[in-house]
């Protein structure tokens, strides 16, 4: 589906000499959730914008459904396809009526006005805002605005949902609202997501995580392959989830035998019986 062949990429105004991105090859597959982590700098957001041609490599190819990034001809038709939700939704929401916003995606995209009616209704029902669409966006909290954003990237009808940390700028109940709408639009409609977080919890619900440091692809796994290299990960200054940081330390301790647990809910599952025992 999206296929980034050793990709070099510097900003002509960086200060220091530091590409980027650094010869990164990367596939992703139909229907894969992707959650691609890093510090600070480390590449992930530049490789995110490579995704629907927001950015062009300096060397190397970006291909999606075999199209060049590249060619300029063919840059509506690869958005078409990858949709990118980013940081800040106000940065996303045009309009001053969400229903508006959702269809404006749609609209310039040529879509006849009946099929763009079904699309925006789908997508806020999709996100669970279908009761704010006649509601002005700046009137909605943070969370409530990144759904709409969602809404208006899904109202597209993308292949691909590439989330740009698009839960930093959230609480916790918001940010759990975006990646229950993640996860549902990966089962059950078949949406590949990739998602870009600094947040390793996040990345805990992912199929595969791609571990970026330095614009470069330090380590990629699935989460439980990657949570159990907690050393190497805090050595490139991330790190583990807090379940994760947990059952090192019981381990450590001898309180239980070494596990794979990644959440609350697994935890208590190696837990629970062993209290039972005592």
């Amino acid at each position: 589906m999206i296929s980034i062949n050793e990709v070099e990429y510097s900003y002509e105004d960086a200060e220091d000499a530091k590409k980027a991105l650094s010869g990164v090859t990367l596939e992703i597959g139909d229907g894969e959730f992707v959650a691609i982590v890093g510090h600070n700098g480390s590449g992930k957001s530049t490789l995110a914008k490579m995704l629907n041609a927001l950015i062009l490599p300096d060397s190397g190819t970006v291909t999606v459904f075999g199209m060049d990034t590249a060619d300029e001809k063919l840059t509506l038709d690869i958005r078409k396809k990858v949709g990118i939700v980013f940081q800040n939704p106000d940065n996303q929401i045009v309009t001053t009526v969400v229903e508006e916003d959702v269809g404006f995606g749609p609209e310039n995209l040529g879509v006849p006005t009946e099929e763009i009616r079904s699309r925006v209704d789908r997508a806020l029902e999709a996100v669970g805002m279908t009761d704010y669409a006649r509601s002005a966006p700046h009137m909605l909290s943070g969370g409530q605005k990144q759904r709409i954003a969602i809404a208006g990237v899904l109202a597209i009808r993308p292949d691909v949902l590439v989330l740009d940390e698009a839960t930093a700028m959230l609480d916790p109940i918001g940010r759990k609202a975006v990646l229950d709408i993640a996860k549902k639009m990966n089962k059950e409609n078949g949406i590949t997501v990739v998602m870009i977080t600094q947040y390793m919890e996040e990345a805990v619900i992912a199929d595969r995580v791609v571990v970026m440091n330095e614009g470069k692809i330090a380590m990629q796994g699935t989460p439980r392959e990657i949570f159990r290299r907690g050393d190497e990960l805090r050595k490139i200054r991330l790190d583990v989830p807090v379940m994760v940081e947990l059952r090192e330390k019981l381990a450590h301790e001898g309180l239980i035998p070494d596990t794979n647990a990644l959440t609350v809910e697994e935890m208590a599952e190696e837990i629970c019986p062993l209290l039972l025992k005592n």
